[in-house]
């Protein structure tokens, strides 16, 4: 009898028999582990490689490009459904940007409120300036303020989870206690060795000073906001903010120095009394309306501000007052700032004639600058 061949499309037995112990094969060989992409390709949307190898390339950029695309809606009423009024001024918001990172606002705008009827919510008691720039971070994740540089990017804060961002608020925004007030304690002391002559004043301004540089500028500050990003990432010319003033307010601190003219500089810097007041009243807008990647933003610039300019600044007082009068005793993030970099200095003759009053009128910074000195003096006993 005749034996059939086999069909047209049938592969041979022995290739058959081979597909089958390779299928055996690759089931009983270990799977080879997933090559581990490399980061030194990577780069965030703005086309900058990402320096830190630590990081979560892939939520960053994310973020950037939202927070890039958010920027282009604020003050716009593309989209706009809701209207915040402040004074005589009308900003249109969008709820999705808005309510979603501020639980005040979600609540007044989803519950049984006129305002979720309206779309539309009144603020009378807050600052009209103010609020632009807590609706900048909103959107941006950074804010303007004339002395800081944005690069057009948000800030290391808007990019951190919550969790993140409530265990740094609890921290202090120097790093640690002994570090900060010990290295402050060493300017201190030789500021009042040569209180007669004023020449011990600002010891970190004058360090800096002597070879023309500004590193005095950020010694001892808490960690940069746009850290995660190279260094070239940008100019102040590429964002289109102008940024021109606030390097030159700087630099000519810096150059006023190093050319001998010091009190000019250090006066050019007691100048930046916005630099302090800014971000200490967007601390206390934050917390009234719970945004705590605001209040970590504010935090930390509002004491990079007052550690540079705070002995020179005679309107330091004033601030130190407003804080006492904006914040609950409760809340320490701000006011531990304040009370250590006195503390410090307590034992000079004019720092103690400078705070008398506002110690005074507020018993409890008193006794915060009283704790801390003490604290400080045991370390060096």
């Amino acid at each position: 009898m005749e034996e059939n061949p086999p069909p047209p499309h049938s592969p041979p037995r022995d290739t058959r028999a081979r597909a089958a112990q390779d299928v055996e094969a690759r089931a009983t060989s270990p799977t080879p582990a997933p090559r581990e992409r490399s980061r030194a390709a990577s780069y965030s949307s703005a086309g900058c490689e990402y320096r830190n190898d630590n990081h979560d390339y892939i939520e960053e950029s994310i973020g950037i490009s939202i927070h890039a695309a958010l920027a282009t809606l604020i003050h716009s009423e593309k989209f706009s459904d809701m209207t915040i009024i402040c004074g005589e001024r009308q900003f249109k918001t969008h709820r999705a940007v808005v309510c979603t990172q501020s639980p005040f606002f979600d609540k007044a705008l989803s519950g049984d409120y006129v305002e979720s009827t309206s779309r539309s919510i009144e603020l009378p008691e807050d600052d009209p300036d103010v609020v632009e720039r807590f609706l900048e971070f909103l959107y941006t994740g950074t804010y303007t303020d004339g002395v800081n540089f944005t690069w057009g990017k948000p800030s290391t804060a808007a990019l951190l989870d919550p969790e993140t961002v409530i265990q740094n608020l609890q921290q202090p925004a120097c790093g640690s206690q002994e570090e900060d007030m010990s290295s402050t304690e060493e300017e201190g002391s030789q500021e009042g060795d040569t209180e007669g002559d004023q020449e011990g004043d600002q010891e970190e301004f004058q360090e800096g000073s002597q070879d023309g540089s500004q590193d005095w500028i950020t010694d001892d500050e808490p960690d940069e906001e746009y850290n995660e990003y190279d260094e070239q990432a940008g100019s102040p010319s590429d964002n289109g903010e102008a940024v021109g003033d606030e390097k030159s307010e700087l630099t000519k601190a810096a150059e006023a120095v190093a050319e001998g003219r010091r009190q000019e500089g250090l006066n050019q810097l007691a100048k930046l009394r916005n630099d302090m007041t800014l971000p200490l009243r967007l601390y206390v807008l934050a917390d009234k309306y719970d945004v705590p990647a605001l209040r970590l933003l504010a935090r930390d610039r509002f004491y990079r501000a007052v550690e540079l300019v705070w002995e020179e600044a005679e309107c330091f007082p004033d601030v130190v007052d407003e804080l006492y009068q904006t914040t609950p005793p409760t809340d320490t993030a701000m006011r531990e700032i304040v009370c250590r970099l006195v503390a410090a200095v307590i034992h000079v003759p004019r720092v103690r004639e400078k705070m008398r009053n506002v110690m005074m009128k507020h018993g409890d910074f008193a006794v915060g600058v009283m704790e801390y000195s003490i604290h400080l003096h045991t370390l060096f006993v």
